[in-house]
């Protein structure tokens, strides 16, 4: 065999709270792809392959054919980010098969032309906290690696939710007194993350455009954003389009975690919490 490599790409948790569609954070939890030479003639049909043949196809390059195996342990369709770990793992292995054409702005352009927004796949390539938009078809991101100060801990249930039906619900209008508020609190989010402002957090993530619409399709997620806060999180916000919770705590808080579970128990949906830090270094190649 001539190819035989992996990529790991880390879960991403988009928006934050008030920062729809431009904010995302890489998480310690990853989907791994091997990637190996097959038979010449063999196609697969998922979006990792659909990623890595578009390469492929933007250069007219013949395609090379390949067997992907994945080590999967970012859930489907639980708003952290395994379809971008697919396009992400598909496209930097294309791009490593044919000598690097692409460069990293453009890997990134790349892969959010096939996911259709920048917050997700701009974190699983660079890892840490990213800001990203697009201008003239290109994506514009800035990466920030937070103070040094808390942990998130995922609260997943055992019930999916798809990203096209969480979006359905957002109102395609919102009033300027909405937008200036989810406006402020980006802003506030970011200085706060950066200077270690931990008792801005809970107001940093609030939001009015997305999240009062998805949250009433996952069911009791208004009483675990209260007992979240009851026991102590900095910050609580829905994980990209939901279901997952994200918590923002304390980084010496280890009671926070214990006392949650013995809450969950009592709620329906299968709600299982875990702890995790923020990955800084992305995606990653492994030969």
């Amino acid at each position: 065999m001539i190819y035989v490599f992996s990529i790991r790409v880390p879960a991403t948790s988009a928006n934050l709270g008030a920062g729809f569609d431009c904010l995302a954070l890489a998480i310690d939890m990853y989907n791994t792809f091997t990637f190996t030479e097959a038979p010449r003639g063999f196609r697969g049909d998922n979006l990792i392959y659909r990623s890595y043949y578009a390469v492929f196809e933007h250069f007219g390059a013949e395609i090379i054919d390949i067997k992907i195996d994945v080590d999967s342990n970012i859930p489907i369709s639980r708003g952290l980010g395994s379809s971008a770990s697919c396009i992400v793992a598909g496209v930097l292995a294309a791009n490593k098969i044919l000598n690097f054409p692409l460069s990293d702005g453009e890997v990134l352009n790349f892969a959010n032309v096939i996911e259709g927004h920048p917050d997700n796949v701009s974190a699983a390539l660079n890892g840490g906290i990213t800001v990203s938009t697009t201008e003239s078809g290109k994506v514009l991101t800035n990466k920030i690696i937070p103070a040094d100060l808390f942990k998130l801990v995922a609260l997943i249930p055992d019930f999916e939710l798809s990203t096209k039906e969480s979006r359905s619900v957002i109102p395609r209008e919102i009033s300027l007194d909405e937008a200036v508020f989810n406006i402020q609190r980006t802003a506030l989010l970011l200085s706060s993350l950066i200077n270690g402002n931990l008792d801005f957090l809970k107001f940093a993530t609030e939001d009015k455009i997305h999240q009062p619409y998805r949250m009433k399709l996952i069911e009791n997620s208004d009483e675990i954003f209260h007992i979240a806060y009851e026991l102590g999180a900095l910050a609580v916000f829905l994980s990209g389009a939901g279901p997952t919770i994200m918590c923002i705590i304390k980084k010496d808080d280890d009671e926070f975690k214990p006392k949650l579970d013995d809450k969950l128990l009592n709620i329906s949906g299968g709600w299982k919490s875990f702890e995790h830090k923020i990955e800084n270094y992305g995606a990653k190649i492994i030969n």
